[in-house]
């Protein structure tokens, strides 16, 4: 097992030096869902903000690039498959980190039943549609799982090269969609799409749009997970990072202006047939390239697979990462001896994935306003909450480094909350209707139930003080003692 200064034990470790550049871009982009994001949240979205839809989106990113921020300064000094988890801790002690990494697990575990319900969904639809058969939901999303489950429990490097793959495919038929709807839109093309003057509803409806375009970028840390894992992780992991959200903001922000454009939102008449269609990106295809249509369809489905391979990677290696801390149960924090998987964490999360999706997928529908949404939803807003903690953790952390710097660690952090705190009210504000007007309470009892595992914790300080201290070659810097110490700290032993 790796400690601070690089040292090992004789225990199965993840494997070193076995990701490229290519390969950990392609984990956070996946689990971003681009082409996911603009089929779902596009048309969630138009409506409140009408054709600045694209100046949204280019807000999303720079408020989602603050944030990315954060992860590059910290990766750079604290290579870890905790990511979040490990950053929180050295940065606002261990009682912090605990709950970040509660928080981010279980974030990501409710997504993760999300599209076991969203994969079943759409491929029910579309094979009903195609070829006539009507099988249940759930077959599908079993059967994705069981793909997920194989992968990820096999090699990361097959992960993340399926990832990679389906993200080209998907990514150039939506460029192409877009190219075209733009060269055919005529007067549709317009360049009031970038400023307030495009939605009708003001700027509360530009806020509307900001909030589902951050949505669109949940998932842009996955590449922090592979700290352990990467060629070169302190200049990887930062460079895939800042690289996810720089190319798939663009690609948002082009999409969209496509969509803007080909659909002619910049008028009443095509603003008024947008708000009532469900799929405006098939409305495109069939406009202006009917031979994209089933293109389109099928670049849904593999999107969704995408999201949910590179969910399943990243989740497991945060609770594999807290399991040998001590931090969750220690049997979680254990590597397979072959494949170098933490094979147990994966065990773990499928079982709760299936668990959990199947009864709320009968109760609630499996699609984006059922299991998916809902899920969505809580998942959201334990995510922002994370991203929010890890922004104040970085300012912690190097108020005393000799690498202190006054944009990138105080002002840049602090854009990023506060870019942050309107998409987390709009989540989780009062008078929703059901079942997202359970969401507040569903995370406040998560987190009551990480507070008592917390105390409970407690009783053992030596466990507490374990919490991050596995990262890559760097002395430990914590908040609690406000310095650097000369000697590593042990993983606990298992």
């Amino acid at each position: 097992m790796i400690t601070d200064q690089g040292a090992t034990t004789n225990e199965p470790r993840l494997r070193r030096n076995n990701l490229s550049l290519p390969n950990a871009i392609a984990l956070s982009a996946a689990l971003m869902g681009p082409v996911l994001a603009v089929i779902l949240n596009a048309p969630a979205a138009g409506p409140s903000a009408g054709s600045a839809l694209v100046l949204a989106f280019l807000i999303s990113m720079i408020v989602c690039l603050f944030t990315g921020n954060t992860l590059i300064q910290f990766a750079r000094q604290l290579p870890s498959s905790g990511s979040f988890y490990t950053f929180t801790s050295r940065g606002l002690g261990s009682g912090a980190g605990f709950f970040t990494g509660w928080l981010f697990f279980g974030a990501y575990a409710a997504l993760s039943a999300g599209l076991f319900g969203a994969n079943g969904f759409f491929a029910q639809n579309y094979v009903e549609a195609t070829f006539h058969t009507n099988l249940p939901w759930w077959l599908y999303g079993a059967f994705f799982t069981a793909i997920v489950f194989m992968l990820s429990y096999r090699s990361i490097k097959s992960s993340v090269r399926v990832d990679l793959a389906l993200l080209i495919v998907e990514v150039v038929v939506f460029l192409v969609l877009a190219t075209i709807a733009i060269i055919k839109a005529g007067h549709g093309n317009s360049l009031v799409g970038f400023t307030p003057a495009g939605s009708h509803h003001g700027l509360s409806g530009i806020g509307l749009g900001v909030v589902f375009g951050i949505l669109s970028f949940i998932g842009f840390d996955a590449a922090a997970t592979l700290g352990e894992e990467s060629r070169n992780p302190k200049r990887t992991i930062p460079l895939a990072v800042g690289g996810a959200v720089l190319l798939v903001g663009l690609f948002y922000v082009f999409v969209m202006y496509g969509l803007v454009a080909g659909y002619h939102l910049n008028s009443a008449s095509g603003l008024k047939s947008f708000v009532t269609d469900p799929t405006p990106f098939v409305t495109l295809a069939h406009r202006y390239a009917p031979w994209l249509v089933e293109l389109v369809d099928l670049c849904a489905i593999a999107g969704l697979f995408s999201a949910f391979l590179a969910l399943q990677n990243t989740t497991i290696r945060v609770i594999f990462s807290m399991g040998r801390e001590g931090a969750l149960p220690p049997f979680l924090g254990v590597v397979h001896p072959k494949y170098h998987s933490p094979h147990r964490a994966i065990y773990a999360l499928t079982i709760f994935t299936v668990v959990t999706a199947l009864p709320i997928g009968v109760w609630l529908g499996p699609g984006p306003t059922g299991l998916y949404g809902f899920t969505g939803s809580i998942g959201t807003v334990g995510v922002v909450i994370v991203y929010m903690l890890c922004n104040l953790a970085l300012i912690r952390y190097f108020y005393h480094h000799k690498n202190f710097n006054f944009i990138l660690h105080v002002v840049f952090p602090i854009l990023g909350i506060v870019g942050l705190i309107y998409p987390l009210w709009e989540t989780v504000i009062p008078g929703q209707a059901f079942p997202y007007n359970l969401v507040p309470y569903i995370v406040g009892l998560y987190i009551l139930w990480g507070l008592g595992t917390y105390v409970y914790l407690r009783r053992s300080p030596e466990k507490l003080a374990a919490f991050g201290s596995v990262v890559l070659e760097e002395p430990i810097v914590r908040a609690e003692e406000g310095g650097i110490l000369d000697a590593p700290l042990e993983p606990p032993a298992h």
